[in-house]
């Protein structure tokens, strides 16, 4: 695809993606469980922190908490430019790259990012997978930028699944959707990455139970 076609597309997809995830999000009734309030502090820009959430919720949590205060990482290729273009309309500071391609790009640009005083949102398991794993990165990124790991964990009344390596979660209009911070975390050298990663992962599963539970116990 010649590039003018190239860029119009994806300006086109970023619009109507834009706007179709404002469309959707305004038919939710979302339900946070957030004791320290951290979710909304990283949202407003009163206090940075890493948000962390499954890959398979990705449409989720940004529909709810996108923000010119949260920086969140694009991959390199065609569809990241597709979800890049997507967050630039939705005001969501990107950058580019991967685990799998661009990594060390990636881990430099969420740095920068973060000593700018942004919030990162991170995908653990993404982009490829697989699922519910947490990449050493994220270890990486949480020593080296000194912010507090916020794990949320959701739960989705009605929605569509996907045929993808996430079975990733499109919850369907006017649907009841539940989000749980956990505990926070801190990379602070005390443990290996490995350890850092696998209580991370722990905190991933016990927020999402909890989500379960709220969603069950609700009307």
């Amino acid at each position: 695809m010649p590039v003018l076609e190239r860029r119009i597309d994806s300006w086109l997809v970023g619009w109507l993606g834009a706007a179709v995830v404002r469309t959707m999000h305004a038919t939710w009734h979302v339900q946070v469980d957030d004791p320290t309030g951290a979710g909304m502090a990283a949202r407003d820009g009163s206090a940075a922190g890493i948000i962390v959430f499954w890959h398979r919720h990705l449409l989720s949590m940004f529909a709810h908490y996108h923000s010119p205060h949260i920086a969140a990482p694009a991959s390199e290729s065609q569809d990241g430019e597709y979800a890049a273009q997507v967050m630039r309309r939705c005001g969501v500071p990107t950058v580019r790259g991967s685990t799998s391609r661009g990594s060390l790009r990636l881990l430099r640009g969420m740095l920068a990012k973060a000593r700018q005083g942004f919030s990162l949102a991170l995908t653990p398991d993404g982009p490829r997978g697989p699922k519910f794993s947490v990449q050493p990165g994220v270890a990486l990124l949480a020593e080296r930028s000194g912010l507090p790991v916020y794990p949320f964990g959701l739960a989705v009344r009605d929605a569509w699944i996907a045929r993808s390596w996430d079975e990733f979660v499109i919850p369907k209009p006017w649907t009841h959707i539940v989000m749980v911070m956990g505990e926070p975390l801190h990379a602070d050298g005390s443990r290996d990455a490995p350890a850092f990663c696998e209580a991370l992962r722990s905190a991933l599963f016990a927020a999402t139970e909890r989500a379960r539970q709220a969603l069950a116990q609700s009307p």
